[in-house]
């Protein structure tokens, strides 16, 4: 299949995201997880819809505007959650910030 590598990375980070997300509901301080929660939640959409579109035969030039919109939410999640301690927030900020290391490559490899 093609795109095969970057699929599975978008795929990923979107698992990541979601767990954080679900795991920020349970943090005592909620309230101060809110952009986080938010954040994660825009990241795993935008990853899982571009990985199923990149499934589908189409120009990868038509796809740039999805990776640019990624990788913009990749990073904002990224560090988001790197400011909070909580393990499963770093784990989510290294998927995300890989997830746009490879969205990057996508945009000017094309």
């Amino acid at each position: 299949m093609k795109h095969e590598e970057l699929i599975a990375v978008l795929n990923e980070c979107a698992s990541f995201c979601n767990y954080c997300a679900d795991a920020c509901l349970s943090e005592d301080n909620l309230h101060k997880m809110v952009t986080c929660i938010r954040y994660d939640r825009i990241c795993a959409e935008s990853c899982a819809s571009f990985a199923k579109i990149l499934s589908i035969d189409i120009s990868t030039k038509e796809l740039i505007p999805l990776a640019e919109f990624c990788l913009k939410f990749c990073k904002k999640c990224a560090e988001e959650c790197e400011n909070h301690d909580n393990q499963h927030c770093q784990n989510c900020a290294q998927a995300c910030e890989k997830c746009a290391d490879a969205c990057s490559k996508f945009i000017y490899a094309s």
